[in-house]
C-alpha cells in the first residue's frame, strides 16, 4: 500500500516484540496459523509483508519498560511472545 503511494522504502516498526504463539487464557486471538510470524524468521516476515526494514520491539526492553511502572511486578506474561505458558502449555500450537 504504502509503496503503490510512491514510498521507495518502507519501514515498519512494532512497539512490541513478534507475536508467533497464540494466547490460550481466553484472550480472543487467532491460532497460530494465522499470526504472521509464527514459525517465521524476522527476514521472513520483513519479506511477506514487503518491508525494507522490519523492527520489533526486544522482549527484554519491553520487560524492563514495564518494570519501571511497577518493580514489585516479578513475573510477566509473554506467552505470546516466547511460547512459555505459566499453566504448562507448550509450543505445540505452531
Amino acid at each position: 500500500m504504502a509503496r503503490d503511494a510512491g514510498a521507495k522504502k518502507v519501514y515498519f516498526a512494532s512497539a512490541a516484540p513478534a507475536i508467533r504463539f497464540p494466547n490460550v487464557y481466553g484472550i480472543d486471538m487467532p491460532a497460530a496459523s494465522e499470526l504472521i510470524a509464527a514459525g517465521k524468521t524476522d527476514d521472513e516476515v520483513e519479506k511477506l509483508i514487503g518491508a525494507d526494514w522490519l523492527i520489533y520491539q526486544d522482549l527484554d526492553d519491553l520487560i524492563a519498560s514495564a518494570a519501571e511502572g511497577n518493580p514489585d511486578i516479578e513475573q510477566y506474561e509473554c506467552s505470546v511472545f516466547n511460547g512459555e505458558y505459566i499453566t504448562g502449555e507448550s509450543m505445540r500450537f505452531i
